[in-house]
């Protein structure tokens, strides 16, 4: 595996467009957000304004890391109580989302956003819900070195760390990063499936 050497600094509302932007490229071929947005071109344009979304939420209450400002990112959230607090937040970022996305892939979100809270772990942890790296720096071991960093941290710490993998070929990168695969899957309808990863401290 490529060992990375470029900078990791922690993003600031300044980098915000440039995140959500190279998040945008990063996930035009993951099988979750073609199904969300399966034409194509419809996926393309309204990306940066999609993830544009989760960005501005992990400014606003969890923390944002960039590479090398625009190699890679990723967006951590805590979750460090006894669960989920329904503080309103989530209906305003449904109303956002469906004005940069549309009703039709608002609907296949929603379905999604059910399943996973649904199956979210009460246990504190820092939640994963994007890690992205730039099409053209792939295998070059940004994203692992992006985890590492964090991960380190959540470490010393004491912290757990959970998230949701794509697809088997990336469960199989984070489980040699101390993830388990827990015991579900997330089937979403006519579709592909995730699977929910729970991490430790080392």
């Amino acid at each position: 595996m490529a060992q990375w050497q470029g900078e990791i600094r922690r993003a600031s509302r300044d980098d915000a467009t440039v995140v959500a932007t190279l998040l945008g490229a990063a996930f035009m071929a993951d099988p979750i957000s073609g199904w969300i947005f399966p034409d194509e071109r419809h996926r393309a344009a309204v990306h940066p304004a999609f993830f544009g979304e989760f960005v501005q939420l992990a400014l606003d209450g969890g923390e944002v890391w960039l590479a090398d400002d625009g190699a890679g990112a990723t967006l951590w959230l805590p979750v460090l109580d006894s669960g989920h607090d329904d503080d309103g937040d989530g209906a305003d970022l449904y109303r956002a989302l469906e004005a940069g996305v549309g009703a039709d892939a608002m609907k296949r979100f929603a379905v999604l956003d059910e399943l996973m809270t649904a199956n979210h772990p009460g246990e504190p942890h820092w939640y994963l819900p994007f890690v992205g790296v730039h099409p053209d720096h792939h295998g070059t071991g940004v994203g692992s070195a992006l985890m590492g960093h964090q991960l380190t941290r959540l470490d010393a710490e004491g912290h757990a760390a959970y998230l949701e993998a794509s697809n088997l070929r990336n469960a199989a990168l984070y489980e040699r990063l101390g993830f388990r695969r827990r015991p579900v899957t997330l089937d979403l309808p006519d579709g592909p499936t995730l699977y929910p990863m729970w991490r430790d401290p080392a």
